[in-house]
């Protein structure tokens, strides 16, 4: 079961696995021992009990119906409630002397840190985005350094995100050539791996922001190479030519996939279905919600100076490192293009000086 459940969430991550909520023991805690809190999918527990091999601490593990971190509080399904719930039941109160609970930030845009503060007397303190920094930031008396407020994307992440997200794609390409294509299957699967693995560990290389014109460059050559194959005749052009095809659809796939996958880029798929009107899809809203009208241009993020208390909350949360305070201690969106619409800094503000406005 435990081999089946890690098989399949490595490989349709996005899908649901989820483990129950509760309290855990990591090595053996006391009564001043950290307390972390995650989300119940599967594969997000049991890579956080590995990091933390060798230390002492309690770990909730909140709702989130099965998603991971980050899919799951842009869905508002790892949220404050979620949150709320598991301190109060879990009975954790009862077992250490602090009041101190340690979340992942990439749950920012769902869990509203004030608000788990004033409903359940916790401090809430937000941990290093990724989880193989904790370690050193529990030893550092649980100060983040500035790399471990920011999100990153190298070549591991993306075959490991890029695997998660698009196996499903693959598999499902594979059975419409398993069932009209068998003489093209294994071409597929081979095409179709590579392709993977090319664009993933090539894409910072290749021109382009974004991931559809990193594609239309990639495209561009692979065309190239299909018309030459009509001008000079080689020995199975018709084969060659149907090969240079698989590898443009899968290229094409994983680049406009991008977007969505790289927690450093925009997504670029949200905002097109959006102007389809297309309302949601499961746990996400497209069409008329903050996250896609900032993405499409129809409002931006604007600060009220009067409103603004300086607490740095926005800067604190934003994995991109978009916000600053100005000389004034106001928060300024210093760096507007790296914004990828997260909402992270709407819901952490507490005085509400960071709004989605309407672009006239």
């Amino acid at each position: 079961m435990t081999l089946s459940k890690t098989v399949w969430s490595v490989l349709f991550r996005l899908f649901p696995c989820p483990v129950p909520v509760g309290l855990h023991r990591i090595g053996s805690p006391g009564r001043g021992s950290p307390v972390l809190l995650t989300c119940n999918f599967y594969l997000t527990v049991k890579r956080l009990k590995r990091v933390l091999r060798g230390t002492d601490a309690w770990l909730l593990v909140a709702e989130s119906r099965g998603v991971n971190v980050w899919c799951a509080a842009g869905g508002d399904e790892f949220n404050t409630h979620s949150v709320v719930s598991v301190l109060k039941t879990s009975g954790i109160a009862d077992r250490v002397d602090h009041r101190t609970v340690i979340l992942p930030p990439l749950g920012g845009p769902g869990i509203r840190a004030v608000d788990v503060e004033k409903q359940t007397g916790w401090s809430v303190k937000w941990g290093p985005v990724k989880m193989t920094d904790l370690s050193a930031y529990l030893a550092g008396g649980m100060r983040r350094q500035e790399k471990m407020k920011r999100v990153t994307f190298d070549w591991k992440e993306r075959l490991d995100v890029g695997l998660g997200s698009l196996f499903p794609f693959y598999f499902l390409f594979g059975l419409g050539f398993a069932l009209f294509g068998r003489h093209l299957l294994a071409d597929y699967l081979i095409i179709g791996a590579a392709a993977f693995v090319i664009f993933m560990l090539a894409e910072p290389w290749m021109p382009g922001e974004r991931g559809i014109v990193k594609v239309l460059w990639l495209n561009g050559l692979l065309a190239v190479g299909l018309l030459a194959t009509w001008i000079v005749p080689c020995p199975g052009g018709a084969r060659v030519r149907a090969d240079v095809i698989i590898a443009m659809v899968a290229f094409s796939v994983y680049g406009f996939e991008l977007g969505g996958l790289a927690s450093t880029m925009a997504s670029e798929l949200d905002p097109m279905l959006a102007r389809l009107g297309i309302g949601a899809v499961g746990n996400l809203d497209f069409a008329g919600s903050v996250r896609t009208d900032l993405l499409n241009g129809n409002r931006r993020l604007v600060v009220d100076p009067v409103s603004c208390i300086g607490c740095r909350r926005c800067a604190e949360i934003c994995p991109q490192g978009v916000w600053e305070l100005s000389g004034e201690k106001h928060a300024i969106l210093s760096r507007p293009a790296a914004c990828t619409a997260c909402r992270a800094c709407l819901v952490q503000c507490p005085s509400g000086a960071i709004q989605a406005a309407s672009v006239a």
